[in-house]
């Protein structure tokens, strides 16, 4: 049960030091953990705080409040917040009228900490359909994915370099798919749009013959897509074969031109435009900063 899951989630804090020019330029973890907070001098005010980048939080158990302006939002557990720093805004542990029968006056969450300019575009999308605080179920594909890399840490398998980017890619993905998704059904031809996708992104593919085989014309699905995921087609083909692309940087020795091609791109130099607007750097920058390729664990 949901009791038994919770005892897995042992306290512990991971720090991350990174030297390297992609997490500076791109995507990168700071530092993470799971806390229990029980002391009302637990209090953060966002605005005045020495810390920079976004935090995402999510409660596990107990009671938080996320205070906005005039309003208070109650953390229980499912609930997060996902902010950018400065803010106008502060956090910290329900007192003992509000949260009564809320665990007795105790917050258990875990919270990433993570910067880059890469973020931004996933942190305005989100902010833009749903605002500073969401709801997540504990199954849900986010904090799964947390879980998996907190227990991996727990088992002192060290996070390798450059994998921190690529994880944080597919949690905010993973983020931002959960709150358009399953905030409404998707209707049928949407939903047959996701799938022909899923399976044929790796390939030179026309979004129109897709429209095609699943009979609806182009302009009709690209309304609805937007609708009701927040993003086109074209957005939603072009993250999976970012995320590809990046694992595929990450594990294999492939050039940029075979790489491009496994992604669906006819040439390397579209697939690096591409790549560039969405991760900040190119695909020869991120393998120049990955550097001595030829041998190691990074190698296919």
């Amino acid at each position: 049960g949901r009791g038994n899951f919770l005892m897995f989630w042992e306290l512990g804090n991971y720090g991350f030091f990174n030297n390297d020019y992609i997490s500076e330029e791109s995507l990168c973890i700071n530092d993470l953990g799971v806390e229990l907070r029980k002391d009302r001098s637990y209090y953060h005010n966002n605005m005045t705080r020495d810390y920079h980048g976004y935090l995402f939080q999510y409660t596990l158990d107990g009671c938080g409040i996320y205070k906005k302006g005039d309003v208070e939002h109650r953390l229980t557990k499912g609930k997060a917040f996902f902010i950018s720093f400065p803010e106008d805004s502060q956090y910290y542990l329900a007192d003992s009228e509000e949260s009564e029968g809320d665990a007795n006056n105790r917050w258990k969450l875990f919270y990433i900490h993570f910067s880059g300019p890469a973020v931004k575009p996933f942190f305005n999308r989100i902010h833009d359909i749903n605002g500073s605080v969401m709801d997540l179920e504990m199954d849900s594909s986010p904090v799964s994915l947390f879980y998996n890399l907190y227990a991996s840490l727990q088992n002192k398998k060290e996070l390798g370099r450059y994998k921190g980017s690529e994880w944080l890619y597919r949690f905010l993905i993973a983020l931002l798919e959960n709150l358009e998704f399953s905030s409404k059904k998707a209707s049928p031809h949407v939903a047959l749009a996701i799938d022909w996708m899923r399976k044929n992104y790796t390939k030179q593919v026309n979004l129109n013959d897709m429209c095609n085989e699943i009979e609806i014309s182009y302009p009709h699905l690209s309304r609805l897509f937007l609708k009701e995921q927040g993003l086109t087609p074209i957005e939603f083909i072009t993250q999976l074969r970012i995320e590809h692309g990046i694992h595929l940087l990450l594990n294999t020795d492939l050039t940029i031109k075979e790489i491009a091609k496994r992604c669906g791109y006819s040439s390397a130099n579209y697939f690096t435009k591409v790549y560039k607007k969405a991760m900040n750097v190119t695909p020869s920058q991120y393998r120049i900063g990955i550097g001595g390729r030829g041998t190691g664990p990074l190698s296919s």
